[in-house]
């Protein structure tokens, strides 16, 4: 520390403010620009009947999900009055928590502070990180847990001590209540050994398995709080619906690697943008850091290719944990790269590495303002921007009901679906207001829900579904109007997505 603080000059200091007001204003500008996303209606849905009723607060195991996150959001409702606004700074602070995760780490593993600012200020631009600290999903938490189980664990093989044990342990249990793929932090544990652990004395090996061995048991003691709630089987349950099992895979151990390998490497380069991810092979060019560097891609490899491996469902935030790392690489490489330039091309060793870092910061600037114009992977596209995942029009539907409400209406509304977008999507925006009841309908819509018909004519009832969920049929459309329609961006061949908003009009059967 002393060293450090010997070193540290006024430029750092200020390079270190400007990358962290990069960071926040990056992410907090046009906040709402995108629709509340499924997962994350959910999550927001479930923080508020937790805040709401106590006694529910193991209220997401019931779909097999670790309730931190949920647990984080309830006191961020206390302080923003939008819920989606209140569950994405949550992701953003457990991104800043990342931000100085990397920074630490990067200073501990290279003693550099020029490396660790340039990671830093990565992590504050990549797209990758921009966009998915701005959602209300647990991705960005767990994200920042893992970092930290990479500082604390690399500190503890360095020197295995008590407190850092604790400390280690705490850090995986809380990572393990965020997600489950939180078990990887474990097995980072014994390959930080391989590249750093150094016997001093015959017991060396001793301690800091015993230091492992208090880590694990405080980690599965914070894990097993799950326990207090009554579907604790369900995490594991639900795991097996996102998993192939062993022995799946062993009968196609090929299907789905190759195609999932393949996918991580396009997210990769356009997550990272091209230029920037086209770094990652240059860290290995100073052989004084091509054992760290290495270290770096064993970290992020595991995890990578085991999801790739059994993964069922495959998606980029599932792996924004184990991309993260790559930072490093990426940072590492653009400076090799640049102190070539220097020795080339003098008058271009500024230039170079400013264009590369402004191309990946008007990336991000583009998924903020314009998320439908920007060259984003198709699978984040569909599900964020396109299809009936994206809550477009459920912000403006709600303060429309919250309006009728204000004017004394008594309003029932049938949303497509049981829990997700919809209905929960509404149920987060109308939160509170006892003259609005949204009751979800199930999907497709064929016939106009009982629940609604006979309903009481003293109220207003709306029935809002997706067009391409709308499978009512011509007698069902003379009893509706529909009185509002909320588009979504184009599909790739044209077609279009929308929600459609029916008021029901006609009673008679």
């Amino acid at each position: 520390m002393k060293k450090l603080l010997k070193t540290i000059k006024p430029w750092h200091i200020a390079s270190l403010t400007a990358t962290i007001v990069v960071f926040f204003v990056i992410r907090l500008i046009n906040l709402n620009g995108l629709p509340v996303f499924v997962d994350e209606a959910i999550y927001i849905r479930w923080a508020q009947v937790m805040r709401s009723e106590p006694t529910l607060r193991f209220m997401p195991l019931q779909d097999g999900k670790p309730p931190l996150f949920m647990w984080s959001m309830i006191p961020f409702f206390k302080l923003l009055k939008d819920p989606v606004i209140a569950g994405r700074v949550l992701s953003i602070m457990a991104g800043f928590g990342s931000l100085l995760g990397l920074t630490t780490l990067s200073y501990l593993l290279f003693t550099s502070i020029n490396l660790s600012l340039l990671t830093a200020f990565l992590y504050a631009i990549t797209p990758y990180t921009v966009f998915f600290d701005r959602l209300a999903l647990v991705d960005s938490l767990l994200a920042m847990f893992g970092i930290w189980s990479l500082i604390v664990g690399y500190l503890y093989v360095k020197k295995p001590k008590l407190d850092l044990s604790l400390i280690l342990g705490a850090v995986l249990g809380l990572g393990l209540l965020t997600k489950s793929p939180a078990v990887f932090f474990y097995i980072w544990q014994p390959i930080i050994a391989i590249f750093f652990f150094k016997k001093t004395h015959k017991n060396s090996i001793f301690k800091l398995l015993s230091g492992w061995l208090l880590a694990f048991i405080v980690s599965q003691v914070i894990y097993n709080i799950l326990r207090l709630g009554p579907n604790f089987h369900m995490v594991g349950s639900r795991n097996q619906d996102y998993l192939f099992s062993f022995s799946e895979v062993l009968t196609h151990p090929f299907n789905p690697l190759t195609g999932n390998l393949k996918s991580t490497l396009s997210w990769l380069a356009n997550l990272f943008t091209l230029p920037l991810a086209i770094m990652i092979p240059f860290a290995f060019l100073k052989p004084k850091h091509r054992k760290l560097s290495l270290y770096i891609l064993i970290v992020s490899l595991v995890p990578l290719v085991s999801q790739a491996l059994i993964a069922k469902v495959y998606t980029p935030r599932y792996l924004l944990y184990a991309a993260i790392p790559l930072l490093f690489l990426v940072a590492q490489g653009l400076l090799s790269v640049t102190s070539q330039v220097k020795l080339r091309l003098p008058k271009l060793k500024t230039i170079f590495p400013a264009l590369l870092l402004l191309f990946a910061l008007v990336t991000s600037t583009r998924y903020i303002l314009t998320p439908d114009k920007v060259n984003m992977p198709s699978r984040m596209r569909n599900g964020y921007l396109e299809e009936w995942t994206a809550g477009w029009g459920q912000r403006d539907f709600g303060n429309y009901l919250i309006n009728l409400a204000n004017q004394g209406k008594t309003i029932v509304v049938g949303a497509e679906g049981y829990f997700g977008t919809l209905p929960d999507g509404l149920q987060i925006y109308t939160e509170g207001i006892q003259d609005i009841t949204v009751i979800g309908v199930g999907q497709p819509a064929v016939d106009i829900p009982e629940a609604l018909v006979n309903t009481s004519r003293d109220n207003l009832i709306f029935l809002v579904i997706n067009k391409s969920r709308n499978s009512l049929k011509p007698h069902n459309l003379e009893q509706l109007q529909l009185i509002k329609s909320y588009p979504k961006p184009k599909r790739p061949d044209g077609t279009q997505e929308e929600l459609q908003v029916y008021q029901l009009v006609d009673k008679a059967p």
